[in-house]
């Protein structure tokens, strides 16, 4: 009995593209990463790619990312606040080279300590992240398709792979995905073991024309 799990980031957002602190607050795609999400859909489709169930985000960039590729490939989408992207408190709607101004004249905040006032800590983000991965492995056996943000699929991975925020005033490790880009995680159940298969896959946005015995998915 085994889950498969595919941890996809969304399409480029207008945030994205501007360079501003997107947090909890709600941006739409750019044309690009509409394009990028049918991009994935339609790779996936050409590879009989399918999924039981999508479960997303709610906010807008990966909602639309995941009807774009549950249109195209007939899934249903179950949405939860628990795969929303990190808060990140005062810094949210600001770019982000005013964020790397104000973090160098304040003290680096520690694992505990909110981010920029209101925002999560990195232990609150990391105890949600494990706690949306709990539910994922109780759900039946299956293939799921996970629409979020890269903060917290971060967390997520790092949960998985058992690296807990450090202590003091380190920065935690940076699991890094591009928009899109997806991470292929299977959990046995019987033996209770994790396999991270493949991470930050971005073949769907590329040029060439890699055939099935290219691809190990």
């Amino acid at each position: 009995m085994s889950h498969s799990f595919t941890f996809l980031r969304h399409g480029l957002s207008v945030a994205n593209k501007n360079g501003i602190v997107q947090g909890q607050m709600d941006f739409p795609l750019t044309e690009e990463g509409i394009e990028q999400s049918e991009a994935l859909a339609a790779y996936w489709s050409n590879r009989s790619v399918s999924f039981d169930l999508i479960i997303s985000s709610p906010l807008d960039r990966a909602q639309k990312t995941a009807e774009i590729i549950g249109g195209a490939l007939g899934l249903q989408i179950e949405f939860d606040d628990e795969w929303k992207e990190r808060l990140a408190g005062s810094a949210q709607g600001m770019a982000y080279d005013e964020v790397e101004t104000l973090q160098k004249i304040r003290v680096q905040p520690s694992s505990h300590d909110p981010l920029f006032t209101e925002g999560e800590s990195e232990w609150d983000l990391f105890i949600r992240a494990a706690a949306a991965v709990q539910d994922l492995v109780r759900r039946p056996p299956g293939r799921y398709l996970i629409v979020a943000h890269g903060a917290i699929l971060s967390a997520a991975l790092r949960s998985i792979l058992g690296i807990s925020p450090p202590s003091g005033r380190m920065r935690p490790v940076r699991i890094s995905f591009e928009n899109t880009g997806y991470s292929i995680i299977e959990y046995d159940s019987m033996l209770a073991r994790w396999s991270l298969k493949k991470h930050n896959l971005t073949y769907h946005l590329q040029n060439n024309d890699y055939s099935e015995d290219l691809i190990d998915e």
